[in-house]
């Protein structure tokens, strides 16, 4: 029986790497595939059954042979671990590393399925299992802060435990919703005293604080060759400032490192209600850390632990929160390429985390058939939909965003607004209305688009207010960027509770890496100003909507808008065909099949304005089916929060 197993696994690798031999696009496809259960677990140079595998109580499964092996000659691994819920967020995490041109990465599978899948990709793994956590549960979504999520916390600190334990290897350890943009270890390198470096959830960046930072990093570099392959970037000014975040974290491979690892893992397998992040921060808190002074040397290296440990806080513009990424985009207003981005601080759950990925252009876990060729998977082989669908965005005249703008940073700090009282505070009315005017505009592409057999690329949403889980003044307490703000789509759309997703595309959608050129390069504008019977302004032109740095889809320059349309629009290389809507009578929905007839054959189609189309406007006429077969596929969420609780968008 087990060399029987032996013998269908090798030949599943043979077949995997033969189909991408001989196809480019191959090795996507079978990143999609089904595969079939192989219960089996990697052990060094071996391939065993479960039933032969017999790991230690409390251990993770893994065998320092592969981590050493896997390693190699950069004496590091980049660790993650993940169930097959996740199996695209595997792809997308392998993916992005694999065009840095790293291979010293593993994935721990924590079921028999995801372990299958990850072999026949040819990706470094070992089923990882979980020792707490219900066969019949691991294999779906944990769902954050529930009960399965903090055991499988268990299991991620037993992990980083049992690899603190391999001899001369250093460790990388990173959540699977994290996306890899450069190469990290360059950066790690630079602090050789370090036992550990840890991202954050702080919202401001403290880098450059005192001028002993900077003297610091100007040192260190001015005694490199190439000094240019570093970025100027250090750690955080304190360890203290805001709470360590375990999704991202380097480990050196020191005495110091597996000390606090084994006492991190004996506090939380003796206490069930223990948040292993916050049993983190409190370990490294333990003695003077918080009470003491940022370093003379401006490293930004404290001691923690009692004295046992030299840690680091990673800058937070750099190893990104989902908040400093996404909604503050700190390293373009700094001007830093980012390294990682972390998902977190979002509301719409992993649908959420997933869509964030795909606006920053950094998610590689696509159906590349489905998602950008419109090629339906279904037996029939056929799909009704022939392209895509875009629009330039419109705001309300008569919102003035100059009420949102007073609450900037840094003309406005946390204390200079008091907390908003009430959900129908006018600055909230406003915000509702601006929010509202642009998810109507959506409603009515969708349905559009849906006549026409078309997926809507969804725009960029200019949002007044930012959304918090609590109680704030307009900005996120402690965060320092400008208002209004080009906000992520599940600020405003419920992304998790739709279940229509896949029928819209987020913005920067034209400049995804992998999206192709056949599609990017088919393009026709539709002129709807000679029938436009109101104007509407567009937003304002110091809108910044694409985010900088590497794997973003934008070109080298900072401040470059080469996002989505943006790109599509202005590049001299791509002909756009175009029509002009003359009359109301193109409105309507004949009416604009016959005055688009000649570019129907277009893959992207893209109208100067949606507003004539609207509800209540002279081109709606005729859409009405449309628009209401269609209405569940923009779900407004909610706007949060005043001290009397959300504020629901509606749209009629």
């Amino acid at each position: 029986m087990r060399w029987a197993l032996v013998a269908a696994l090798l030949v599943s690798l043979v077949a995997a790497a033969s189909a991408r031999a001989s196809d480019p696009r191959a090795a996507r496809r079978a990143l999609r595939a089904d595969v079939a259960r192989v219960p089996t677990s990697v052990t060094g140079d071996s391939v065993v059954t479960d039933a032969d595998a017999d790991p230690p109580s409390g251990s993770s499964s893994i065998d320092p042979a592969l981590v050493r092996r896997v390693a190699g000659d950069m004496g590091c691994v980049i660790v993650t671990w993940a169930n097959d819920h996740y199996r695209d967020f595997a792809r997308s995490w392998v993916g992005n590393l694999r065009a840095l041109g790293l291979d010293n990465f593993m994935v721990g599978a924590m079921d028999a399925d995801l372990y299958a899948f990850l072999t026949q990709e040819g990706v470094p793994t070992w089923l990882m299992g979980s020792r707490d956590i219900a066969a019949g549960t691991v294999e779906r979504d944990f769902g954050w802060g529930t009960k399965t999520f903090h055991q499988m916390g268990r299991d991620k600190i037993r992990l980083i435990r049992d690899l603190t334990r391999v001899d001369g290897v250093d460790v990388l350890i990173s959540d699977i919703d994290t996306a890899w943009l450069r190469d990290p270890v360059p950066f790690f390198r630079r602090y050789p005293t370090a036992d550990m470096l840890v991202s954050t959830d702080q919202l401001k960046s403290e880098t450059e604080v005192l001028p002993e930072q900077t003297k610091y990093l100007r040192n260190y570099l001015s005694n490199l060759e190439i000094a240019s392959s570093f970025d100027d970037e250090g750690l955080e000014l304190h360890i203290c400032h805001a709470a360590m975040n375990i999704g991202v974290m380097w480990f050196r491979s020191t005495k110091g490192a597996r000390l606090l690892t084994e006492e991190w893992v004996r506090l939380i397998e003796a206490d069930d209600d223990l948040w292993d992040q916050n049993a983190f921060n409190d370990l490294v808190r333990l003695g003077d850390s918080c009470s003491a002074k940022p370093p003379n040397d401006g490293s930004g290296l404290f001691q923690g632990f009692e004295g046992k440990v030299v840690v680091g806080t990673l800058p937070a513009s750099q190893f990104a929160n989902g908040h400093a990424f996404h909604a503050q985009r700190m390293h373009s207003a700094k001007k830093k390429d980012p390294f990682a981005v972390h998902n977190t601080f979002q509301y719409g759950g992993t649908p959420g985390k997933r869509h964030r990925m795909r606006e920053a252009n950094v998610w590689r876990g696509e159906d590349v058939d489905s998602r950008f060729l419109l090629r339906s998977d279904g037996s029939d082989g056929t799909d009704d939909r022939v392209g895509f669908l875009s629009y330039d965005p419109r705001i309300p005249s008569d919102v003035d965003l100059s009420v949102f703008s007073e609450r900037s940073w840094p003309d406005a700090k946390d204390d200079t607004f008091p907390t908003i009282a009430s959900k129908h505070d006018p600055i909230v009315d406003a915000h509702a209305k601006l929010v509202e005017f642009q998810l109507a505009q959506l409603r009515t592409a969708v349905a559009v688009a849906s006549s026409l057999g078309r997926v809507v690329i969804a725009p960029p949403i200019l949002c007044g207010l930012d959304r918090v889980w609590f109680p704030h003044f307009g900005r996120f307490p402690g965060s320092q960027f400008a208002l209004p703000f080009i906000c992520p789509l599940d600020h405003v759309l419920a992304v998790e509770r739709s279940q229509k997703m896949d029928l819209l595309r987020e913005h920067s959608f034209l400049s995804h890496p992998e999206l192709p050129d056949t599609i990017r390069r088919s393009v026709a504008t539709v002129d709807v100003s000679l029938v436009e019977t109101e104007a509407f302004p567009k937003f304002p032109n110091d809108t910044r909507v694409c985010l900088s740095g590497p794997g973003t889809g934008k070109d080298a320059e900072f401040g470059s808008e080469k996002c989505g349309w943006l790109g599509v629009s202005t590049d001299p290389l791509i002909a756009k065909r175009r029509v002009v809507l003359a009359n109301v009578t193109d409105l309507t929905p004949t009416g604009f099949a016959a005055a688009t007839a000649g570019v129907r054959s277009s893959k992207v189609l893209h109208l100067s304005s949606i507003t004539p189309f609207m509800k209540g406007r002279v081109g709606h006429e005729g859409w009405e089916a449309a628009y209401a077969e269609n209405a569940d596929v923009v779900d407004p969420d909610v706007w949060c929060c005043a001290k009397d609780g959300h504020r629901e968008f509606a749209v009629p």
